[in-house]
């Protein structure tokens, strides 16, 4: 299994308040998450990474006692999915000292596990997850959010945006006292892909985007490099983070999780911005070495 993770800091962000996870319990089990949390629980902890956490420790502690043994059904995992998000949303909504009139602190969560060739996608929030299969890109999940911007902030120009009003998320974990997740539920078939990522990466690029990107790569990191690349330069806004999965009927464990550090797409960025500096520079040196003339009394008609 080839998993490539990935962040990218907002423009007008001064921490990063994305977190995600990708870890194997067993031959045949897999977790995949992503959260974008708000708020701060005690002394300045991040939501994000505290949800990600519980929820991957009571799925180990599900593991440990064999509750994902060889004849458990569809049904059950599901279950069991569901279980650790309510566990998760107690403790954050434990601590984070809301109450119905008021919302401390709470998180986007999609979470998606990985039984054999059965993934099922938990969700609350607004963090997205899709399913690349034969060349087309579906959507696992639908945001949980009012007055939502879908448009793409800058689709058709590499200019930085400004900063937009994020929709009102009516479903988060950790806000409430009793979370209603969404629970999917997909069979895999060799050569599917899981991409999951936050509102920083999908409002800058869209769905056609994504899908080119994740066909055109070789490797799962050579497309998150491009895909955060492209949100870069588009100036996002918030914090973007993509996590791809490849491989994932192997049944052999994640392999070396992969964290891109430039690649082919970031490295022909960097050489057209700095091509197109000494350009600049070399036409202002040579307009300031070269001495005013009067203009020519005759004119030429020759192109």
């Amino acid at each position: 299994m080839e998993v490539a993770v990935g962040s990218e800091l907002g423009l007008w962000q001064q921490r990063q308040s994305d977190a995600h996870l990708a870890e194997c319990f067993g031959p045949n089990v897999s977790l995949f998450a992503i959260a974008d949390g708000f708020g701060e629980i005690g002394r300045g902890l991040a939501t994000a990474p505290l949800a990600l956490a519980t929820v991957r420790d009571y799925l180990r502690r599900r593991h440990r006692v064999g509750s994902f043994g060889r004849n458990v059904s569809p049904s059950s995992l599901r279950s069991i999915l569901l279980a650790a998000l309510d566990h998760a949303n107690a403790r954050l909504y434990a601590q984070s000292g809301s109450h119905e009139d008021f919302v401390g602190s709470g998180t986007s969560l999609t979470a998606v596990m990985v039984v054999g060739n059965h993934a099922f996608v938990g969700h609350v929030g607004d963090a997205r997850a899709y399913l690349l299969r034969l060349g087309r890109l579906e959507s696992l999940t639908s945001d949980d959010a009012m007055f939502a911007d879908a448009a793409v902030t800058s689709a058709n120009t590499p200019l930085p945006s400004q900063p937009r009003v994020r929709g009102l998320l009516w479903r988060s974990l950790g806000t409430q006292p009793k979370l209603e997740a969404s629970i999917a539920h997909v069979e895999l078939l060799a050569g599917d892909q899981l991409v999951l990522c936050t509102d920083g990466v999908y409002r800058c690029v869209d769905e056609d985007e994504l899908c080119e990107a994740l066909g055109d790569s070789e490797a799962a990191a050579d497309a998150v490099a491009r895909v955060l690349a492209v949100a870069k330069l588009r100036g996002n806004v918030d914090n973007g983070t993509l996590v791809v999965g490849r491989g994932l009927l192997a049944g052999a464990g994640l392999g070396a999780i992969r964290r891109p550090r430039g690649g082919p797409f970031r490295l022909v960025l960097a050489v057209g911005l700095l091509a197109a500096s000494l350009l600049s520079y070399g036409v202002y040196a040579l307009h300031a070495i070269t001495p005013d003339r009067p203009p020519s009394a005759t004119t030429s008609d020759r192109p």
